[in-house]
């Protein structure tokens, strides 16, 4: 969550709070509003449209000045119907933007509401002004953005589409990225990114680089990634990596964290001469806290301390609660297939930007079972999962989230989505990253199960991914694979994999999929089999050698030697060992047993296997699983 508060700094527990370090923005009713900039001005084709509709130069002033009277007439509405709040005392900056003081950490507990009905009201009025004003000079760039903004703040997606699209004789480029905008909002991620995509082609070559650079979103090293790329192509190269790593869910159509970076900053255009809830002029802090954390969609009134001098009010605005750090830290972003097992996932606490993805507002770190087989020059990666467990009733998404079926979506800034986007079945998926930022992927209607990509032997990012729409939940894994091509005959062991007992042992990978656990949580005393693959012989007859272990972590390998042996006189929980012919055909050859957990305390155990082909060197791979009550 993040606050903005013009004057004292505040206290209370919030996750991100932005504080101005002194009061600088102008009462509302006041004169002196910063003018609009140039973004907004009538360009030559609007000038042509004046001509033929026969409007004068002063009609067109009027209009424009009348415009800007009910934005800001709208803004103090807004401000005086703020609800209040007690200021909570004062505590230090985490970070100072500018003349804001940033502070994370503390409560999740602010939801947007719904507009009062005086506001929805006045927002109405608002826009019928703005539309008059706009029959009267239809090419103005600063009184389209206005209409977009406020038609997305009472949910009228659809409607600031079309207006976006007829554009009116704007400038061409403010007209595409104000379409994105509208898409952006609408959740058609796809469509958005090709607007704003078609709005850089014509906007001026610097202020297109300034909104494609996402290194205001990255750590220090992400920066220095970016920044130390050789030349342009690299940089593009690395600048698109960086939107592909921070896709929150590659189940979804589009890239709905890169599209929200390009509305931000429209967004951040459209309030360039307009009046906000801050009562503040828009500069370079408030556009750098928009581009990180998003626009307000909630603000409130801070009562001013007992005894405290008597002075201008003060507002808090609020970002959406729950954002995350999607963008990849830099260490992910210079080698993704890198990234080991369970050391990525977004940052919730002191992120460096924030996003929340609308069709998910709750994304869970991931429950999946992962493996590798590797086949010579191509590598089989198979995933089984699951979607993780709600953390809080349903109910407490947030006070104003549209249920499915409503007929009418609540009128004011939404935090949710459209219920289009909260429709739909579960889903999963598997998709590999190559180098390249190519996605390859499989997914299925399914809440769970298991999936399997064959691809080239090659370093990949892996992503495992769960989504309930109607739920508001998505879960994920994210994690690296470095694997080379390897020659047909030289043998390779497989990760380990963990299957529910059937009547039978499965005699093919393939075949025993559908079994495949979808974690290593197991408990005391239940069967399962364990399962592997050897490639790489079958060339010649050669026996194998077997032996599974397991044993608790962190227990020393001499000291499992010595209960091997009697020597402690505790008995060793599991310990199989036999030899085998090996197979009489080339290709993959798949080994399973059936066992069931002795019964040992709860904690971190390891599965090993140890495979030794006649006269070959030992393969060795290791499981860790946990033993739950």
């Amino acid at each position: 969550m993040v606050r903005i508060h013009p004057g004292q700094l505040l206290g209370g527990g919030v996750r991100t709070l932005l504080a101005l370090l002194c009061t600088l923005g102008i009462p509302f009713g006041l004169s002196g509003a910063p003018r609009p900039s140039a973004l907004a001005r009538p360009s030559a084709p609007a000038v042509l449209q004046l001509q033929r509709v026969q409007r004068s130069p002063e009609d067109s002033i009027r209009a424009r000045d009348h415009a800007e009277d009910a934005q800001a007439r709208f803004e103090r509405i807004r401000r005086r119907l703020l609800p209040s709040v007690w200021s909570g005392g004062r505590r230090p900056c985490d970070e100072r933007i500018g003349r804001l003081c940033l502070w994370q950490g503390g409560e999740d507990d602010w939801e947007p509401v719904p507009d009062p009905a005086e506001l929805v009201e006045a927002r109405d009025d608002l826009l019928a002004t703005i539309v008059a004003a706009a029959e009267h000079i239809p090419g103005d760039g600063w009184i389209l953005g206005q209409r977009i903004r406020y038609l997305g703040e009472a949910g009228q997606w659809e409607n600031a589409v079309r207006l976006a699209r007829a554009c009116g004789g704007a400038v061409s480029s403010w007209c595409s990225v104000l379409e994105g905008f509208a898409l952006n909002g609408m959740g058609r991620y796809e469509t958005a990114l090709r607007r704003f995509r078609r709005g850089f082609e014509t906007m001026d070559p610097a202020e297109a680089r300034k909104w494609r650079d996402p290194s205001v979103l990255l750590d220090r090293k992400g920066s220095d990634v970016l920044e130390d790329a050789a030349d342009e192509a690299e940089w593009e190269h690395v600048r698109a990596r960086v939107w592909t790593l921070a896709d929150p869910l590659y189940l979804v159509a589009g890239n709905d964290r890169e599209s929200e970076h390009y509305a931000r900053w429209t967004f951040s255009k459209m309030n360039d001469g307009a009046r906000n809830a801050w009562g503040m002029r828009w500069g370079d802090d408030l556009e750098e806290i928009t581009v990180r954390y998003g626009w307000g969609r909630g603000w409130e009134r801070v009562r001013p301390d007992f005894g405290a001098a008597p002075g201008p009010s003060s507002v808090i605005g609020h970002q959406l609660p729950r954002g995350k750090e999607f963008s990849p830290p830099g260490q992910v972003l210079e080698a993704p297939w890198s990234t080991p097992p369970g050391a990525w996932f977004p940052e919730e606490e002191r992120p460096r930007s924030a996003h929340v993805p609308a069709y998910a507002p709750t994304l869970r770190p991931g429950i999946a079972q992962v493996v590798l087989l590797h086949r010579g020059d191509s590598i089989l990666v198979a995933a089984s999962t699951a979607l993780p467990v709600h953390p809080e009733p349903v109910s407490k998404l947030g006070t104003n989230r549209p249920s499915i079926g409503d007929d009418v979506v609540p009128r004011g800034p939404i935090p949710w989505p459209q219920p289009p986007l909260m429709e739909g079945p579960e889903r999963i998926g598997l998709f590999l990253v190559d180098e390249g930022g190519r996605i390859r992927g499989i997914s299925r209607n399914s809440r769970a199960g298991a999936l399997h990509l064959t691809v080239r032997a090659g370093r990949y990012l892996v992503s495992v991914e769960a989504w309930a729409p109607k739920e508001g939940l998505g879960g994920r894994i994210r994690h690296g694979i470095a694997t080379e091509v390897l020659p047909d005959d030289l043998a390779t062991l497989s990760d380990l994999v963990l299957f529910h007992p059937g009547d039978s042992l499965p005699q093919q990978f393939l075949s025993a999929l559908p079994s495949m656990r979808s974690s290593a949580q197991l408990k005391a005393d239940e069967p399962l089999v364990v399962g592997w693959e050897i490639f790489g012989l079958g060339w010649r007859p050669e026996d194998v050698s077997f032996d599974l272990s397991f044993y608790k972590k962190g227990e020393s390998f001499f000291g499992r030697i010595g209960r091997w042996l009697g020597f402690d006189g505790r008995e060793e929980p599991l310990h199989l060992a036999w030899n085998e012919p090996g197979p009489s055909e080339i290709g993959p050859w798949f080994r399973s047993v059936e066992i069931t957990i002795p019964e040992v305390d709860s904690g971190d155990y390891v599965f090993r296997l140890s495979v030794t082909p006649e006269g070959r060197e030992e393969l060795v791979r290791t499981l860790l699983v946990q033993i739950v009550p």
